[in-house]
């Protein structure tokens, strides 16, 4: 018997064309194996709503086609169940499609999930909010929020964001709480990491692991101005956890307390979380297919 396979498709997502997306998959997926049913997402919430529809619907594999925030959107109701959850990396940054080595190459991509290979991954809650890749405070979810409001999208407008507000943002004080254990710290970012990068192979925990049943957390600390450029160099070289400006330590339940509400990165978008953020992981709860 085939299985069912089902494509949530956000037609927007990274600035990128899925007009001939419908041709790549009638192409490159194995008719033997999957009967496929296409979906067009129109907004986030009818994203949730397919997503939704799909796993009663007992889809046998569902994929995400788009950016972060769509593939967080689809996950979150596969999370839990026995079904599969694939990646058809279309957005800004795709840091966990980067991370599994899928290719971005959307006919190598649909050609991975004939192979049929999954692992299990964990994922985490942020106050109940799912997350799959990272969940930060600070600087990332600063500029989370500044590039989901503004009038384009893609790595450079990303980088220009993030370039334009480096200079001008201040440090905060956090007290945070690791597996039971306490520390205050003044950080640019605390990035509670289950995938190793942002996006775009910006690596802020290189040494994570999606199914390792830990957390890597990444603080760091204040830097002056003229050491910005050896610091964005270590991100990108996958080397800043070597950094004397960065505490990292790892854990499966962090409290974060803050002085005041702000933004929170949550897989990318911006989330508006009170002073506590409360994150948990949970292991082994998503199958996934990788390359």
């Amino acid at each position: 018997m085939k299985k069912k396979l089902a494509f949530i498709i956000n037609p927007i997502s990274g600035g990128i064309s899925k007009d001939n997306f419908a041709e790549l998959v009638d192409k490159h997926i194995n008719k033997n194996i999957f009967d496929c049913d296409l979906f067009y997402t129109q907004s986030t919430e009818h994203n949730k709503e397919l997503a939704k529809a799909c796993v009663a619907q007992q889809y046998d594999v569902i994929v995400a086609v788009g950016g972060d925030g769509t593939i967080n959107n689809t996950a979150k109701y596969i999370a839990g169940t026995e079904i599969l959850f694939g990646i058809i990396p279309l957005g800004s940054g795709n840091g966990l499609a980067r991370h599994l080595h899928l290719s971005m190459k959307q006919e190598e991509a649909i050609k991975a999930i004939n192979n049929y290979n999954y692992i299990l991954m964990d994922t985490g809650l942020a106050n109940n909010e799912f997350f799959l890749n990272v969940a930060g405070v600070g600087f990332d979810a600063h500029v989370s929020w500044m590039f989901a409001n503004a009038p384009k999208r893609g790595f450079w407008q990303y980088t220009k964001i993030t370039l334009a507000e480096f200079a001008k943002y201040k440090t905060r004080k956090y007290q945070i709480k690791v597996d039971g254990i306490s520390i205050t710290e003044e950080a640019f970012l605390v990035c509670v990491a289950n995938g190793s990068q942002y996006g775009n192979n910006a690596f802020i925990a290189p040494t994570a692991h999606i199914n390792d049943g830990v957390f890597d957390i990444t603080i760091l600390k204040p830097f002056k101005i003229h050491q910005m450029p050896q610091l964005g160099a270590r991100i990108f070289n996958k080397t800043i956890h070597q950094s004397a400006h960065v505490k990292v330590l790892s854990g499966k339940h962090i409290i974060i307390e803050r002085e005041k509400t702000e933004v929170v990165n949550i897989d990318g978008e911006p989330l508006m979380m009170d002073l506590q953020i409360d994150i948990k992981l949970i292991p082994a709860n998503l199958k996934i297919i990788v390359a």
